[in-house]
């Protein structure tokens, strides 16, 4: 019985260390330099270019938000939703 758990401990030391190689293995940069996709890295490869978008401000509440979410009014005031741009309006 002594040998049968000293067995089924050493069984699971080696799947855990086996396991942990391989995670270490998948975490390393494969191009080596930067782990940090830039220049020449994965968006690159997808031939896209990584541009980053405007952030505004809502006129209500000051929370940031992407440009291309904003709600704006008459006025050209920005609003991250349409109950905050009802809000400010009264």
């Amino acid at each position: 019985m002594k040998f049968l758990i000293l067995i089924i401990i050493v069984l699971a030391v080696i799947v855990w260390l086996q396991r942990l190689k391989k995670n270490l293995g998948q975490d390393r940069p494969s191009s080596g330099g930067s782990p940090f996709p830039g220049p020449g890295g994965a968006a690159s490869a997808a031939n896209e270019p990584v541009q980053a978008e405007a952030m505004v401000a809502c006129a209500h509440c000051g929370m940031h938000f992407p440009a291309s979410e904003a709600i704006a009014d008459a006025s050209g005031a920005v609003f991250c939703s349409a109950e905050h741009r009802r809000l400010h309006a009264s």
